[in-house]
């Protein structure tokens, strides 16, 4: 099998992970206000809807829709990635019916470390000292700054347990959606692989969703709608490319700044909405945590790669 291998433009790469990590932090906030209004299936195949056709002219325009026949030639890696991201949605979801959302961010936490390793293994990605201290940092980082939700998940983990199984399996899965579209992108551009999975995910949940709620909305809710569509499709575009120049474990490290960049954006939407936001209330520690997280997502995003040593064989002579 003829792996993925990035183009080496790791400073447009990086750039765009980091657009991407962005959103990321930007889409739980709109997600958190839409779910007031709106059921998350109703929301989440309007948002597949939605991003499929802004998407459909750009994948047209840049590579005419007749590129979507190759995915005729990976059936099974192209509904291992419809799988990953669509169960990632449902699995996220249904295990915040069991567990609080500052219990499930902390779980979810688990995605980069399955990335990173999952780009070691499959994709045979070095990772130099300097990568494994920054992700050590980048670890404890996290501890410190989740150590109150954390304390509250232990306490709560008898009730509590099947939700967490479900965040972490959404996790996993997020991990395998990553890992398929980054081997997916051998034979198709980023904006097909999105859109194939769109319309899947549109299809899958729509049986599940109540599109009479859309007409409940005001145009402060509908255009807040849009803008998460919107996002969307930046957002995973962005990160589709810039797997085609990146390493897959430097775009994961990446990622794990998104539940930063989200308690950002809380704080800054939460005067707007102060019924259906709270700001996070970190310590100390927490923001010593904080910290250490963004001090080692650049150290393992930006120390150069060990590159992988293989043995030649000896000649007669030697």
């Amino acid at each position: 099998m003829i792996r993925h291998t990035p183009s080496g433009r790791r400073l447009l790469g990086l750039s765009l992970a980091f657009l991407s990590a962005l959103i990321w932090g930007t889409i739980p906030v709109l997600w958190k206000l839409l779910v007031q209004w709106i059921d998350v299936y109703t929301l989440t195949s309007t948002r597949f809807l939605v991003a499929g056709l802004l998407l459909l002219p750009i994948l047209s325009y840049r590579h005419g829709l007749s590129v979507l026949r190759k995915a005729a030639s990976v059936p099974v890696l192209m509904c291992v990635a419809t799988v990953g991201l669509c169960g990632n949605y449902f699995t996220y979801t249904s295990g915040m019916r069991y567990i609080s959302p500052a219990a499930a961010q902390a779980v979810i936490q688990l995605t980069p470390v399955f990335v990173l390793f999952g780009g070691l293994l499959i994709f045979r990605e070095g990772f130099s000292r300097m990568q494994w201290l920054g992700f050590a940092i980048l670890v404890v980082g996290l501890g410190l700054f989740f150590r109150p939700r954390y304390d509250a998940l232990m306490m709560d983990a008898g009730m509590y347990g099947w939700g967490i199984f479900l965040v972490v399996i959404a996790a996993v899965l997020w991990a395998v959606y990553f890992l398929s579209q980054k081997q997916l992108q051998v034979v198709l551009p980023p904006e097909a692989v999105l859109f194939l999975i769109y319309a899947a995910g549109f299809v899958i949940f729509l049986p599940l969703a109540d599109p009479g709620e859309l007409a409940t909305l005001n145009a402060v809710q509908i255009t807040l709608l849009l803008v998460s569509c919107v996002l969307t499709v930046v957002s995973y575009v962005s990160f589709g490319v810039a797997l085609n120049h990146v390493e897959a474990s430097r775009t994961g490290v990446l990622v794990s700044l998104t539940p930063l960049i989200a308690v950002v954006n809380t704080g800054v939407w939460s005067p707007f909405f102060p019924d259906l936001l709270k700001p996070e209330q970190l310590d100390g520690l927490g923001w010593f945590g904080a910290g250490l997280v963004v001090t080692g997502s650049m150290m393992g995003a930006m120390g150069a790669a060990r590159p992988r040593l293989h043995a030649v064989p000896a000649s007669a002579g030697d």
